[in-house]
């Protein structure tokens, strides 16, 4: 192995794509910026300048809001796609015939059988390809991870996750992400970190999902262009939020508008292919902002606590034994408990072993599966069947 940098494309210049893919990306040492992609030229140009003010740009930098221009730039090793979740395949799959290696934020795609054609798309680009669900490299989950792993609950049989989610309103009630047409669900714009978590330690695919949920807080009788900045109660109002000045946008039209569809609590019960089963809760309007796993196997149980402080524990219980044993895994540097930094590291190993490589797309896929299968499932009231994909050989889940 050597110390190669690699050249980075950026597709998509929202604030997710420029300070996590041009910060975190040139900051870990491996990756310089050579070019970026937006339908929009003011974004490309804002991202420009961005960049160059927190000083990640090594050289000038070439914008493009045509792909395959982007695509074709000279020295361009690995792409970033952080387009809104609706463009994801599509940009994927150019991504992956144009045989660079790709970073997909997540959700992978919309549909089931577009993260299946992602996945099409990668037979045979001999490039390394990851999905952005970097709570995986979390210490408190891989902790989880080697403790299942070790057999110290045996044979996962139940599991309960919990996302709560305080900041609901906040995040996705102000802008598209409030509207079906846009995301989907919220199950698959936020949830599907923590399913990808299930999945990875369930350690196998879902094959059934049914899920009821409701729109309980937020949408209601306001016009939908009304806006918090203008607001006649934005001084008390509990959901205000001010539009962003930095040069990333940041809607603040009203959580209370007539448009909002999007269900801001739902329950999803989960069928796995090896009998094991799932129950999923995802509120957006709980008083903390947490993640809670359980699981429950034929030899004990372990219990999981998340929260951005990183104040991470873990009980693990054996059959026939009173008292748990408590774990607190260990406080990482970078966020989601050391998940951005370990993505990152992991992506580039993957890059230097010079190797294809297609590792936690099977449970990409599976996560995102879960969360499309419920959104049909909450319109029609019934239980919705995943299909399963025959993968290429050797990729674990």
């Amino acid at each position: 192995m050597d110390n190669k940098k690699y050249g980075l494309g950026i597709l998509g210049l929202g604030s997710r794509g420029v300070r996590f893919g041009g910060g975190a990306f040139v900051r870990s040492g491996h990756f310089t910026i050579e070019c970026l992609c937006d339908v929009r030229q003011d974004k490309v140009d804002a991202a420009i300048d961005w960049l160059g003010d927190e000083g990640l740009l090594e050289h000038a930098v070439q914008g493009y809001t045509d792909i395959d221009a982007f695509l074709a730039h000279p020295g361009l090793d690995v792409v970033i796609v952080a387009t809104p979740d609706f463009a994801h395949a599509e940009c994927a799959v150019r991504v992956l015939k144009a045989k660079k290696h790709l970073y997909l934020e997540k959700p992978m795609a919309q549909t089931i059988a577009d993260c299946d054609r992602i996945i099409e798309a990668w037979r045979g680009s001999d490039t390394v390809f990851m999905v952005g669900l970097e709570l995986r490299y979390c210490t408190l989950m891989q902790d989880c991870k080697a403790l299942i792993d070790a057999g110290e609950i045996g044979r996962i049989i139940l599991g309960t996750v919990v996302d709560n989610v305080s900041v609901g309103g906040q995040y996705y009630f102000h802008g598209p992400r409030r509207r079906k047409d846009y995301i989907i669900s919220l199950i698959l714009e936020k949830g599907t970190h923590s399913l990808d978590l299930a999945n990875w330690l369930i350690g196998d695919s879902p094959r059934k999902v049914y899920a009821s949920g409701g729109l309980d807080v937020y949408g209601g009788d306001a016009p939908n262009d009304k806006r918090c900045r203008d607001c006649e109660i934005r001084f008390t109002c509990p959901d205000f939020i001010e539009a962003d000045a930095d040069g990333f946008e940041k809607p603040d039209y009203c959580a209370f508008a007539r448009e909002c569809d999007v269900s801001d609590n739902s329950l999803v019960l989960v069928d796995y292919a090896n009998g094991a089963r799932l129950s999923y809760m995802e509120c957006h309007f709980t008083p903390e902002y947490t993640r809670e796993f359980m699981f429950v196997g034929d030899k004990g149980k372990l219990e999981a606590f998340y929260d951005n402080e990183q104040n991470f524990k873990i009980k693990l219980w054996k059959r026939f034994e009173k008292e748990p044993q408590i774990f607190y895994p260990g406080q990482s540097a970078g966020g989601h408990g050391g998940g951005d930094t370990g993505i990152l590291d992991e992506f580039y190993l993957s890059l230097q072993a010079g190797k294809p490589s297609m590792k936690g797309v099977r449970g990409a896929r599976d996560s995102a599966a879960i969360a499309i299968a419920a959104a049909r499932s909450e319109e029609s009231g019934l239980p919705v069947e995943i299909p399963k994909v025959v993968y290429p050989e050797g990729v674990a889940l």
